[in-house]
């Protein structure tokens, strides 16, 4: 049993306290969905769990966290390791070896623990977590759902109490998700606590026993799994949460505007690509695409989406097919400078040292007008002088689709642009796809977020495990196939 006894915390670099009076119990084998808007507490209420708080992040305490009667503030990591395991949203980042078998011992040769138990361990993690096929792999080498796999094999050898999973599914494809939804279901049926925080929770309908809904660092509601799974639609955004049926929801969408044969063209036709001494990757891809078009690129993790990305944008080069923009045949080179691509990751491009600087690099003669004017559309022109480092994940993301609009970039490219972002944040991001769909931008978005794409894409290109694509206008006979498809 886990007991919040008037708990409140208060970073060290922070006036306010992040939460505050937090009373709740979660009886042992228990399954807990915490979810709210970003910011709201939900990463601050984990790090109290796991004992990144305060070990890692200091600052101010008051109240208690009690298991088994024993204060969780009062031990060691050490001492929490054994106890509370965590899964984090990229397991990437937990990891320390470059293979899987070494990865699953890892935590338990750091306990310190005699190698005949650690072999014991992995045993057990590889025989009930169903790991057989994944030992003596190269890390590298794993899908996104194969390393989740190992990461919660390696938390499980260390046979913790208490599970944490945050934003799990946020990198997953649809397959990967109800993999991810089997191994926790095995989890609580050996009667482990389990907490979740989640945005995209339609996964979890069927094993969530509460949801806690937090606002502003406070459990504001907590709701029953068939209260939460039947909040009226009104409600759900009124809380700012997503929806628990996406296919069903996704029959709320009309049909929207196809742009053929409108505008600027952009056509691909028998594109094909393999890696040095690797498999054919993409095979004879035709499509097109006119200005104002939103295009969703969908296929599971590894069919060959990032590639194909890679190979639109001039990063890769082409085995064989062309492409053309306006019956123009283009290079690698002028496909580099007519697109643009927003990472799912802006950190990676973001290099100037203010946010005016950023929308100004690269660009020839005085952009200080079209700069205030982006700005201004971006709702960005209150941290003109701060540095990018210092924004939010949705104002970076906005940053760079303001610098693909000074460029004037007639193609751009979103790679995952709603990864482990709340429902506020997703509606966001799809108006201002929308604004930049009026003003006769052709638009490619890869994502896994079917919510996302259906409220905001007018066709869907969909990856097939042979590397060939097929092209659907969004239609409510193409919803209904692709949540037949997904969800059923």
């Amino acid at each position: 049993m886990i007991e919040f006894e008037n708990f409140s915390f208060r970073y060290e670099e922070s006036k306010e306290f992040t939460l505050k009076n937090i009373n709740v119990t979660v009886e042992t084998g228990e399954f807990i969905l915490l979810t709210g808007r970003s910011g709201c507490g939900k990463t601050t209420l984990i790090r109290s769990l796991n004992g990144l708080i305060p070990h890692f992040y200091p600052g101010e305490m008051k109240g208690d966290i009690r298991m088994d009667g024993a204060s969780l503030l009062d031990m060691k990591s050490s001492q929490l390791a054994g106890r509370v395991g965590t899964v984090f949203q990229d397991p990437r980042s937990q990891f320390f070896m470059t293979d899987t078998t070494r990865e699953l011992a890892f935590g338990c040769e750091n306990m310190g623990y005699r190698r005949e138990e650690t072999v014991d361990r992995i045993a057990k993690a590889v025989a009930d977590m169903e790991l057989s096929d994944y030992l003596n792999r190269s890390i590298f080498a794993l899908s996104s759902g194969e390393k989740q796999q190992v990461a919660i094999g390696s938390v499980y050898a260390l046979q913790p109490k208490v599970y944490i999973f945050d934003e799990p599914s946020a990198n997953l494809d649809y397959e990967a998700t109800k993999r991810l939804a089997q191994i926790m279901a095995k989890l609580k049926q050996k009667g482990y606590t389990i907490f979740v925080v989640e945005h995209r929770f339609y996964y979890l309908r069927d094993l969530i026993d509460r949801a806690f809904l937090i606002q502003n660092g406070q459990i504001e509601r907590t709701f029953t799994r068939g209260e939460f799974c039947s909040l009226p639609e009104q409600t759900r955004v009124l809380y700012g949460l997503r929806t628990s049926w996406p296919g069903q929801d996704a029959k709320a969408y009309q049909e929207k505007k196809s742009h053929r044969e409108t505008g600027h063209s952009f056509i691909v036709e028998n594109l094909s690509f393999d890696y040095k001494n690797g498999p054919e990757v993409l095979q004879n891809v035709s499509f097109e695409a006119h200005s104002g078009d939103v295009i969703g690129i969908l296929g599971h993790n590894g069919a060959g989406k990032t590639t194909l990305l890679s190979v639109l944008t001039g990063l890769l080069k082409e085995k064989k097919g062309e492409i053309r923009y306006d019956g123009k045949r283009l290079s690698p080179r002028k496909r580099r400078s007519l697109s643009y691509l927003v990472m799912q990751d802006t950190d990676y491009q973001l290099f100037g040292s203010s946010v005016e600087e950023e929308l100004s690099l690269g660009i020839s003669g005085d952009p200080s007008e079209k700069v205030t004017e982006t700005l201004e559309a971006l709702e960005l022109s209150a941290y003109r002088e701060q540095h990018p480092a210092a924004l939010s994940g949705g104002q970076k993301q906005r940053v760079t689709i303001g610098a693909a609009i000074v460029k004037d970039s007639p193609v751009i490219y979103f790679d995952e642009p709603t990864s482990g972002l709340d429902y506020d944040s997703m509606v966001r991001v799809s108006r201002l796809i929308e604004r930049l769909s009026d003003a006769g931008i052709i638009i490619f978005v890869v994502s896994h977020d079917f919510e996302f794409i259906v409220r905001t894409c007018t066709e869907v290109l969909q990856l097939d495990d042979k590397g060939a694509i097929h092209n659907r206008h969004l239609t409510s006979s193409v919803l209904e196939s692709l949540s037949e498809k997904y969800f059923n």
